[in-house]
């Protein structure tokens, strides 16, 4: 049995959607393992960032929680 393009892409989303949840949690449980060894704190840097790095940290912050909402909003669509 073939399926058609559009069921596809539908599984292809769904995957991707799964893989943004289970990345997202091994995140925070990876940042908060780092917090409470005290790692995390050796990590950053004293006083902040350069400067003019800054845009690129918010390009990536931005667009990495809008992959985030966009996932948990889809898994979470599955149940409601």
């Amino acid at each position: 049995m073939s399926h058609s393009n559009r069921e596809q892409s539908r599984i292809a989303n769904n995957r991707l959607a799964v893989a943004l949840v289970v990345g997202s949690l091994l995140v925070v449980a990876a940042v908060g393992a780092l917090y409470r060894s005290g790692i995390l704190g050796a990590l950053l840097p004293a006083r902040g960032p350069a400067v003019d790095a800054v845009p690129l940290y918010v390009l990536v912050a931005v667009s990495s929680l809008a992959l985030v909402v966009w996932g948990w909003s889809r898994l979470l669509s599955w149940f409601g």
